[in-house]
């Protein structure tokens, strides 16, 4: 959304330090340009351009967060990234039942709705849909609900419902093109978005590979700790 944004946060190494810190840049800010390279086949919508600054100046109090030795903090806000694959991913349901309510090949007597293939289609859709939004919303309850420290805690778990999430949320996407038949490969319907828009999750940090090893890593210290 950089044509739209009123403020931008931006990262930045601190003089004479081996630190980083966040800085809050307003839109109205002397020496901001925005750079309209963003021409990925998916998430078009973003408008994720390139912020451009030059001689940037700003008041020392928007200087809002420095980034200890430790690297960066968990953050619960990054759960947004999965919630927004797997509102994606509702959306293809939708569309692949109205699609299956309403389809009637002369082969088939009334519509799809009824065919034991579509049927388990649906069902494997919703199932993932289900194991997705209760992962998401069990995180973002213990997040709320957690202290700064078991926050600090939180990384493995955060990064495990976004690799779950998207991952998900592609199996349903591509489950509902295969309900839709060929149909869904036309630029008109919107299936073919919804793939290319959900494919984009799996480069959205973290990687999966980290986060498997990530995951790995806390497994074995949990035992050697116990």
């Amino acid at each position: 959304m950089a044509p739209v944004l009123d403020y931008f946060i931006v990262s930045a190494s601190l003089k004479g330090t081996n630190q980083v810190g966040n800085f809050l840049i307003p839109r109205s800010s002397k020496g901001i340009f925005i750079e309209e390279t963003w021409d990925s086949i998916a998430l078009r919508g973003t408008g994720s351009h390139d912020l451009i600054l030059k001689n940037v100046s700003v008041p020392e109090e928007f200087f809002v967060e420095q980034i200890g030795n430790e690297g960066k903090k968990p953050s619960g806000w990054l759960l947004h990234i999965p919630a927004c694959y797997l509102g994606i991913a509702k959306a293809a349901k939708k569309y692949a039942i109205k699609f299956a309510l309403e389809y009637s090949p002369n082969s088939v007597e009334g519509t799809i709705i009824d065919l034991p293939n579509v049927r388990q289609k649906i069902g494997e859709i919703e199932l993932k849909l289900m194991e997705s939004e209760y992962f998401l919303h069990s995180a973002a309850k213990q997040w709320d609900d957690s202290d700064e420290e078991s926050r600090g805690k939180m990384g493995p778990i955060l990064g495990a419902v976004k690799l779950n999430v998207t991952n998900n949320a592609i199996a349903v996407v591509d489950l509902a093109m295969r309900l839709v038949g060929a149909r869904s490969l036309s630029l008109k319907n919107p299936l073919q978005r919804y793939y290319r828009d959900v494919r984009a999750g799996l480069h959205n940090p973290p990687m999966d590979d980290m986060t498997i090893q990530v995951l790995a890593n806390q497994a074995i210290k949990d035992i050697q700790d116990f």
